[in-house]
């Protein structure tokens, strides 16, 4: 189940005893935490160690039956024993999220996890000590709203990619204009694409401007692809310094069609790429910013660079990739109806934007999720049994109906 800010989470916790049996409380626990990964300062060897930093997003814990939470009593524990009769004890619960933007769910082997974790616990006496029952963590997904910061526009990009230092081909550069249409777009969102590309001399070569234009080469651009991709920035607290990292994950890609050949035909003779079409979104994307973790996306243009006198010569052939990188500015509320105006007042604490809506307050901001017992009645029950294990716990969840 995906939450957002404001839902309400409704569930049960189910208990089913065979005999009268002592316990003191059963309690609920709704806890996010953050961890993010870093290298070491540290560590000098030539394999990177990662060292870990946790932050708790939010900790709740709630009786739902019995003693009260209260770790600064002194009674004793066993006089406040109650006895539940045998047969099957249901206890209705509702957890209400603030308006508040928490992280959005999230796991990065070595990089970075953000969950939410809900469980119930039973907890009774033993013999020798007490004994607790735990369900099962249930996992919560949780998605931020990400409002657009800008009405929508055609996005240009005009920029000139100048080749690296060690270089096969350092004389050449790429020059890349077109556009994307209608950024920012949302998740989903099928966005039109038109790019011209060509090569044209490097800066750093003699004549490299002509009546304040590049001069032309004789290098062909043969191969583009295109990668929305994933950028994670982590920061944290090690060892008494502030550091902080960034990683680039490829979400998807693509090779353009030259524009004019046959489709599917990816590779081009011309002296100019040209190439129009579209590119879909994945529906799952999600920017947003945190204490230790921000994410936001790019968009990765690769262009595979080829010498003209020796296209039909592949040993001989002189080849370099260009790389660009642009922001792919994403949002997920539609920024349909959004103007100048409306942007401009859409991130105060206090007032709604003239398109009424209230932005979701940053993750610090005041405000819990509050546990409360009922707020809702089950709509069926159920019974499972288990002759191995005659006591034990169940939760039971489900999203409450918009």
């Amino acid at each position: 189940m995906t939450q957002h800010p404001g839902d309400t989470i409704v569930g049960s916790v189910v208990v089913t005893v065979t005999k009268p049996t002592r316990a003191q409380r059963i309690t609920l626990t709704f806890v996010g935490q953050e961890r993010v990964y870093l290298r070491d300062p540290a560590n000098t060897s030539l394999i990177p160690s990662m060292v870990k930093a946790d932050y708790i997003l939010f900790e709740k814990r709630l009786s739902l039956w019995g003693q009260e939470i209260d770790n600064s009593s002194q009674q004793d524990a066993g006089s406040q024993m109650e006895v539940l009769a045998p047969g099957t004890l249901r206890i209705p619960f509702s957890i209400k999220l603030p308006h508040v933007n928490y992280p959005a769910t999230i796991k990065r082997d070595k990089v970075c996890r953000v969950r939410y974790l809900i469980w119930a616990q039973f907890e009774r006496p033993g013999t020798f000590r007490d004994h607790e029952m735990t369900t099962l963590k249930e996992m919560m997904y949780m998605e931020p709203l990400a409002y657009p910061t800008r009405p929508r526009e055609v996005f240009r990009i005009n920029r000139i990619i100048e080749p690296f230092a060690d270089s096969s081909t350092s004389g050449v550069a790429v020059q890349v204009d077109g556009g994307l249409s209608q950024l920012p777009a949302m998740a989903g969102d099928r966005i039109l694409y038109q790019l011209e590309i060509r090569a044209v001399r490097s800066a750093t070569a003699s004549g490299a401007e002509l009546d304040g234009q590049r001069q032309s080469v004789p290098y062909t651009v043969r191969y583009v692809r295109m990668c929305v991709v994933e950028r994670l920035y982590v920061r944290g607290l090690i060892k008494g310094s502030e550091l902080s990292q960034s990683y680039r994950t490829d979400l998807f890609s693509f090779t353009l069609d030259p524009t004019g050949q046959v489709p599917g035909k990816h590779s081009n003779s011309a002296s100019v790429f040209a190439s129009t079409g579209y590119l879909r979104l994945p529906v799952d994307l999600c920017p947003f910013e945190s204490k230790q973790l921000s994410r936001t996306y790019e968009l990765r243009i690769e262009c595979d660079v080829a010498d003209d006198s020796s296209l039909l010569d592949k040993v001989t052939r002189q080849t370099s990739t260009y790389t660009l990188f642009t922001p792919l500015d994403v949002c997920t509320v539609s920024p349909d109806g959004f103007t100048t105006a409306a942007l401009n007042n859409a991130y105060t604490d206090e007032t709604m934007n003239i398109s009424g809506i209230a932005p979701p307050a940053h993750h610090l901001a005041a405000g819990e999720p509050t546990i409360r017992v009922g707020g809702w009645e089950m709509e069926r029950s159920y019974i499972k049994w288990d002759k191995h294990n005659p006591t034990w716990i169940e939760l039971a969840k489900r999203k409450a109906a918009a």
